[in-house]
């Protein structure tokens, strides 16, 4: 049931079977018509046959009984006015044989005249010298109701001239009307020539019996063979005053050559309107086909062009572009090339198959391709790549079955057609890539595919053309962002930064009731090491303080130079007073080993650290506050940097200096 309503579903939403289904229809209930009209006439002519084989069967019986007539006529005739005029009709003289002899002579008809007995078992005379044994029994004979002296035999066949006759013969009666002989005369049945009979029938002449008597086929009488007897539909119609029947039928060649000589005029219209309908369909497919695939290019450079407007790196927009290619045009394979900086010549950068196979083939045989044979113009990408102009080849059978890598790999010969394009940067008008697409039929990219494919090679460049523009803005924004916001020398944020981060912290302590801290770090003597090693060593030394204090310090600190040989740390996120010790302790180690300037200069770090710690953030009126707080601090430290066991002293919330044993003491402030 699933796939019932599956297949119906398909049905409806096919275009294309729909429009065939339309065809079909029309094409169905034009050939109903047809066959409606076909059989109509076919009827038609039937009956017309039947009307016509009835008139003509009714003649030939009538012509056939009219033959028959006057020949017994002629005997009759015959035997009343010479044999009969004696006692005895078997009397026979000279004079009435020469006539009988003569009588035969002037009528073609009659092959013999023969005198029987009264049995007629015996001949006693013949015109042609014929044996005294009759052709036929006496019990072979059939006696005719409207004539009792007429008697009629099946006919057979006289040797050796092979004359085809049919025996016939009438009582000798003397003055008493006895019967006392016979006399029989053979009519020639092929003397029913004579008989006007259509030649587009078959028509059977039966005796007594069912015997074959004669048989009209292919316009002459026939001998008739004992197997001639006819089943299926016929006429029939006895032949008047005989013991014979006449069947009538027609050849189904003469019914086909009648039917379609009249039916061949009125069958062409509908001939012509399939043939039309035929080719409106495949007119109609092709036209509704190439819309269906406008359609479908549409939506493919639609979906392309959307997925485009989301920036991504150039292999992701190459990798979509073949897999769109590949999934909305049916080709069997895409793929793009770019140049490659190192060798110049151009490798892979995405490529998409219908077929796993087919895949690793185009890969493994481009990778394998001969950089030097790439610049010479045979390979069609480079061509594209290097005359900014698209092109499209075809290969022939000779050229899939001679070619080497095609040997290699056969999975390549299931592409037939290929295209290239260029895909070309709006800004600098060079070509940044090319986009090749393959397919498995020669003529297949049509003027809308060629479209398409040159629409989404120039929406790719386009694509690329804005991301290089917004990589451009980016790096541009960020140096002037590091310009604004960090110091040029170590890399550290500056004044500027520090103060925006040091406000929102503020407003981040206040709102999470959060301690937070700022120190001021001055590196001691720093004078001196100016002049005595040189302003350079002086830099070196502050640029490796700065690694070494954003190595000490937590991800959520912040450091930043003020100026000079001075640096602020902002702690942020303090639960406690106890975890900033833990950060000053760690800073304490990571400052307390020199620092290397060169192979040679090793100088010893020495650094004073002025905290403003607050448990309560709400207390500090602004930033400026705290820096002031942190300032005294620095001073108090530096102060004493001779006789200090550490190099940092807080600054509590009362603006009173700790001494240094209660710097991290329990007291809260």
């Amino acid at each position: 049931m699933h796939r019932t309503k599956q297949f119906l579903s398909t049905i409806q939403s096919s275009p294309i079977f729909l429009l065939h289904l339309f065809f079909i229809g029309m094409a169905v209930l034009f050939i109903t018509l047809w066959g409606w009209r076909f059989e109509d006439l076919r009827a038609s002519l039937h009956k017309e046959f039947r009307y016509k084989g009835e008139i003509a069967l009714r003649s030939i019986a009538d012509q056939l009984a009219g033959n028959l007539d006057g020949h017994f006529h002629d005997l009759t005739f015959f035997r009343r006015s010479l044999l009969e005029l004696d006692q005895n009709p078997l009397l026979l003289t000279t004079e009435k044989k020469a006539a009988m002899i003569a009588f035969q002579r002037t009528h073609p008809a009659i092959a013999a005249i023969n005198l029987l007995d009264a049995q007629a078992n015996k001949i006693i005379w013949s015109s042609e010298g014929q044996l005294p044994t009759p052709l036929l029994k006496a019990t072979k004979f059939t006696q005719l109701k409207r004539n009792p002296d007429y008697l009629v035999g099946r006919p057979v066949v006289l040797l050796p001239g092979k004359i085809w006759v049919m025996p016939m013969r009438e009582h000798l009666l003397n003055h008493q009307g006895q019967v006392v002989g016979y006399i029989g005369s053979p009519f020639r049945l092929s003397r029913l020539k004579n008989i006007h009979t259509p030649e587009d029938m078959d028509i059977l002449i039966k005796g007594a019996g069912h015997i074959p008597v004669a048989f009209w086929k292919s316009g002459t009488w026939q001998l008739p063979a004992p197997q001639d007897h006819w089943t299926g539909q016929y006429l029939r119609v006895v032949v008047p005053g005989y013991p014979w029947t006449a069947y009538v039928r027609w050849s189904s060649l003469a019914f086909a050559h009648n039917f379609w000589r009249q039916n061949i005029w009125q069958s062409i219209p509908f001939i012509v309107i399939l043939l039309f309908l035929l080719i409106l369909d495949r007119l109609s497919v092709r036209f509704l086909r190439q819309l269906l695939d406008l359609r479908q290019y549409q939506q493919a450079a639609l979906l392309t062009q959307q997925s485009l407007l989301v920036q991504a790196e150039p292999k992701v927009m190459y990798a979509r572009l073949v897999q769109t290619i590949v999934r909305e045009t049916n080709a069997v394979a895409a793929f793009v090339l770019v140049p490659d900086p190192m060798t110049e010549s151009l490798q892979i950068s995405a490529l998409g198959a219908d077929q796993k196979d087919l895949r690793e083939s185009l890969l493994t045989w481009i990778t394998a391709l001969n950089p030097k044979d790439l610049r010479n113009g045979s390979f069609l990408p480079e061509r594209v790549f290097r005359l900014g102009q698209a092109e499209e080849i075809r290969f022939r059978d000779e050229m899939t079955e001679n070619s080497p890598a095609m040997e290699r790999r056969p999975q390549l010969r299931r592409i037939r057609s290929m295209i290239a394009y260029p895909i070309i940067l709006q800004d600098a008008a060079q070509v940044e890539a090319v986009l090749v697409v393959a397919h498995a039929k020669t003529k297949h990219f049509s003027q809308a595919l060629k479209a398409l494919i040159g629409q989404l090679a120039s929406s790719v460049g386009l694509a690329l053309t804005l991301w290089k523009r917004h990589n451009a803005l980016a790096d541009a924004e960020a140096e002037i962002r590091k310009v604004a916001y960090y110091d040029s020398l170590t890399g550290l944020a500056n004044r500027r930064l520090l103060n925006e981060r040091l406000e929102k912290g503020l407003t981040r302590a206040r709102q999470n009731s959060q301690s937070i801290a700022l120190g001021i770090l001055d590196v001691d003597d720093f004078k001196g090491v100016n002049d005595q090693y040189g302003h350079d060593a002086g830099d070196a030394l502050l640029v490796i303080i700065a690694r070494r204090l954003e190595e000490a310090l937590r991800t959520s600190d912040c450091v930043a130079r003020w100026g000079g040989d001075e640096f602020v740390l902002l702690f942020e996120g303090l639960e406690k007073r106890q975890v900033l010790e833990a950060v000053l302790l760690r800073l304490e180690r990571v400052l307390e080993s020199p620092a290397k300037l060169s192979h040679d200069l090793l100088l010893p770090v020495r650094v004073s650290l002025g905290i403003c710690f607050c448990k309560d953030a709400g207390l500090i009126e602004n930033q400026d506050a705290m820096l002031r707080c942190a300032d005294q601090a620095l001073y108090a430290i530096k102060a004493k940097k001779l006789e200090r066991s550490q190099f940092w002293m807080v600054y509590d919330a009362d603006l009173q200096l700790q001494p240094e044993s209660e710097a991290f003491g329990d007291k809260v402030t």
